[in-house]
């Protein structure tokens, strides 16, 4: 049951450490794609100023201008990115609070249509980023299904395209203090108040301009309309109470929970009470098993030896005497803990010289006396033994 109990642990914290992993590489991922959009982008824009450059040359030279294509919109096609690649890239972190909806009124902040006021065409949280009915249009290449569909041949369209979340505004008509007269204002903070959740864990909440008390009402939406068709399940089938619920009867049969849980999942930690009372007594023939193995001398002596060294490593302590051999030890073989390593060398110019002082002894390679050798010792003092 052991090994039961540790596989599930072990397969459990193996999952949790791949999901880590796969959610690092997913951000990473998005990451690389932004980056990727953004040098798109740039390079699109190059390609669109280069080819009004040339329109710009063509109309000073004239009939000496040379064939480039037949309009600007056919040079731009040769090169132009699709709808697919124009689409943002998935943020890492969505915004908690999503503030703008489709049939506000913004404004554009940066682009080409800076300044200009639209309406929303369309909110996509994942991408951080709003689409403004007329405004930010480029022309994107289309398929090569659709030339010729709407009586042209050429291979762009304008379209609009997305425009991220910070560079665009609400605006909102609020009433000016002087004249009482409502006008429009560009709306810079955006307060939340009153955030709820229903049970189907969607979220709402109430918009109010930021150090105001003006509330910043939620576009109405328009009601689709639907129609019966013979397929549809009827109102009254759909509503029909078909089950009760009762003390007497538990709602979900015990065959079905275990069918639902994986009997042989690795990642299962509820067994039935048989399957355990199986597992204690296997634990158990096995443990009996072990008891009843054959013994010999040899083997009680190594088990033993293998149990004082055991003891011996949990108690033993690092002492002052096997802290200072084995600085002795470093210090002499010059190992790399050392800042330098010592120069044998000098060491033994060093040891002659002392010789020839008159000290008698001979130090430890790779370690110098700490007196001063530059002045001969005292006649007093007795040269230290060897």
């Amino acid at each position: 049951m052991e090994r039961i109990i540790r596989r599930s642990i072990l397969a459990k914290a193996s999952a949790a450490r791949r999901y880590a992993r796969e959610a690092q590489l997913k951000i990473a991922y998005k990451r690389m794609k932004r980056n990727q959009y953004d040098a798109m982008l740039r390079e699109h824009h190059r390609y669109v100023n280069k080819i009004k450059s040339e329109l710009v040359e063509d109309v000073k030279m004239g009939p000496l201008a040379p064939i480039r294509g037949r309009d600007a919109k056919d040079r731009i096609a040769r090169d132009l990115p699709t709808a697919d690649a124009m689409r943002l890239p998935e943020v890492v972190e969505p915004r908690k609070f999503f503030n703008i909806a489709v049939g506000d009124r913004v404004v554009i902040l940066n682009g080409k249509d800076r300044n200009k006021v639209g309406l929303v065409k369309e909110v996509d949280p994942d991408t951080d980023s709003v689409k403004v009915q007329g405004l930010n249009v480029y022309p994107i290449r289309t398929p090569d299904y659709f030339e010729g569909l709407d009586g042209g041949d050429s291979p762009g369209m304008d379209q609009e395209c997305s425009i991220a979340y910070t560079d665009v505004r609400l605006v909102h008509p609020i009433e000016d203090p002087k004249t009482g007269a409502l006008r429009d204002a560009i709306v810079k903070k955006i307060k939340i108040s009153n955030v709820t959740k229903d049970a189907q864990g969607k979220r709402t909440w109430t918009r109010w301009v930021a150090f105001s008390k003006t509330e910043i009402p939620w576009p109405k939406k328009t009601e689709p309309e639907y129609q019966d068709e013979q397929c549809d399940t009827k109102r009254m089938d759909a509503e029909e109470r078909t089950y009760v619920p009762t003390l007497l009867k538990p709602p979900i049969p015990d065959g079905a929970i275990n069918e639902l849980r994986g009997k042989f999942s690795k990642f299962r930690d509820r067994h039935d009470r048989e399957y355990i009372e199986q597992k204690m007594r296997e634990d158990e023939e096995e443990k009996s098993r072990k008891k009843a193995r054959v013994v010999t001398p040899l083997m009680d002596i190594n088990r033993k030896i293998r149990r004082e060294k055991i003891e011996k490593g949990k108690t033993q302590k690092l002492t002052g005497s096997i802290l200072e051999q084995l600085g002795r030890t470093m210090a002499q073989s010059g190992t790399p803990f050392m800042k330098e390593r010592p120069n044998r060398l000098k060491i033994l110019a060093e040891i002659e010289r002392q010789e020839q002082a008159g000290f008698g002894f001979r130090p430890a390679l790779g370690q110098l006396p700490a007196r001063n050798l530059e002045t001969p010792p005292a006649a007093s003092q007795s040269a230290p033994p060897s």
